[in-house]
Parts: C-alpha cells; structure tokens; sequence
C-alpha cells in the first residue's frame, strides 16, 4: 500500500508528487516529530540562556542582601545604645533646665503601632518585624535628637543668660558702706550711696562679676578710674577709684576676669571697689546679687 504526497514550493510552484509506502510514511511521521522536539530542545536552550543570568545575578544580590541584612543586625545593638544613651541625655537635660519632655508620649506610641502589626500580620521569619523595629527605632532616634537639639539649644540660652548675670563679688575684701541713704564720708552731707564699698589692700585685683563687654574705661574726680561693663538685657556694672586698668575699651571679658587694681583714685577715704549694679538705667542692690562660689556656674 503506498501513499501519494503533493508537494508544492511557492504559491505559484509546480507540484511534485511523491509516493510513499507504509514505511515511508513511518519515518517521515518520525523526522517531523524529531524536528520538532529538536525545535523545542533548541527553544528551551535558548531560552535558559537568557533566564540564566538573570538567576545568577538575583542568586548574587541576595547573598549581598543576606550579608548587609547580617551587619545591620549586628549594628542595631550599637544603634539602641546609642539611642539610649542620647534619651538619657536628654532627660537629664530637660531636667536640670526645666524643659518640657514631649518625645515619651510619642514615641511610645509609635511602638505600640509596631507591636500591633507585629499582632495583626504575623511574620513566621521575623524579618518583617524586625524591619518595623528598626524603623520605629530610627524614627525614635530622630525624635530623640530632635528633642536633645532644642533642650541644648534652650540649656545653651539659660547658661548664657547666667554667664552675663553679675553673681560674684567684685573683689577680696571686707564689705563696708552699703547700698542706701548715708552721710558721705568726705562731703559731710546725706546723698545716695548708689552700691556697694568693698575695702583691701591697693594692688588687689578688681574682677569682672559676670561675661559683658568693656563699654566705659576712664578717670573722673568723683569715681577715679572706672571701669563699666555692658552684659546685656539692660545690665550693666561699675567699678570704682581703682589703681591701675587691666582691661581694654571694647574688648569682651568673662566672668572672674581680671579688670582693675583696687586703689583711692577720685574722691575717696581709703583703697576700696566702689561696685554698682543698673538694670535698665535703674541702681539696684548688689549684695543680693553676690552668689556663694559654689552656686555660680
């Protein structure tokens, strides 16, 4: 039994006819199906060629992932303490000077959030959780910063305000004359005694009483050489009858700095520190401005 086939090449092709028996047939059936299968072997070759770089490539970047994964973990331990250490600060901060503490509440409740999760959407590796963690823990790190930055900024403000607040005694020596009305010692009459007398030997030094600018520098005959200081907020101080000047014209001095000798220059009985206080052109009392050593910063 044999079979016929037409073959025709081209739309317009002439027809070749070609018989084929039982067995010819077989093993044409066989070279379609083997050309076949090559055509999906040789598609599957080709497509594995593609894919597989691209698997190489995804296999490599997790092993990096994995090994950052790992040094982040490790590093989280040094992050805590770190946090921990600067929400200590800041509590210790915001104590001593007073502030309000408003990062607690907050970040207490960013926590919980993440616990929640935790709760809602279970993670059977715990790398989702600990990823949320991380970033409550960040977010925690900031605020902290963020609050430590305004309690020092506020501290910075406060201990500025007391480095330029007169609290120490002009000099070392007996007080005498007070602030108040008295009977002038060299006029004869009653007249305000507009601060505080502090007598010595002359030569002693003559400190600033808190951080201000040199404003005044100069001789008269009823305070002889004076020196003024401007520290600021409408403060500002006078020492009298010195000696000798330490101390230049429009020169910043600290607190404890040396300014002047105590002498008698001007009009006086003896060698002392004639010390006012002003606060907004006003004399004030500077006894009760005079601080123990161990309370002034």
């Amino acid at each position: 039994m044999t079979r016929q086939i037409s073959i025709r090449i081209g739309e317009l092709g002439k027809a070749h006819s070609v018989e084929l028996n039982k067995a010819g047939s077989w093993l044409v059936g066989v070279f379609i199906l083997g050309a076949i299968a090559l055509g999906l072997g040789a598609w599957q070759v080709l497509a594995s060629a593609r894919i597989y770089p691209k698997l190489l490539y995804q296999k490599q970047k997790n092993s990096l992932l994995q090994e950052r994964l790992a040094r982040l973990r490790k590093e989280s331990g040094s992050v805590q303490i770190e946090v921990a250490t600067l929400d200590s600060a800041r509590r210790l901060i915001s104590s001593r000077f007073g502030q309000s503490d408003s990062v607690t509440t907050k970040t207490s409740r960013r926590w919980s959030n993440a616990r929640t999760l935790d709760a809602l959407f279970p993670d059977p590796s715990g790398e989702e959780a600990w990823a949320r963690s991380m970033e409550d823990l960040g977010e925690h790190a900031a605020l902290v910063r963020d609050g430590l930055s305004r309690h020092v900024d506020a501290a910075k403000r406060i201990v500025g305000r007391l480095e330029t607040t007169p609290s120490i005694s002009p000099a070392r020596g007996q007080v005498s004359s007070g602030f108040g009305w008295r009977l002038h010692p060299v006029l004869g009459v009653f007249m305000m005694h507009s601060g505080q007398d502090i007598t010595g030997q002359t030569g002693l030094p003559v400190f600033a009483t808190a951080r201000g600018k040199v404003v005044t520098r100069e001789f008269s005959s009823s305070f002889g050489n004076y020196v003024v200081l401007d520290h600021g907020n409408g403060i500002r101080t006078l020492y009298a009858h010195l000696s000798a000047f330490r101390c230049e014209l429009g020169k910043e001095v600290r607190r404890g700095e040396e300014i002047g000798l105590m002498g008698s220059t001007g009009r006086s009985t003896g060698p002392h520190v004639h010390y006012e206080i002003h606060q907004s052109l006003k004399p004030l009392d500077p006894l009760p401005w005079i601080l123990p050593t161990i309370l002034v910063p």
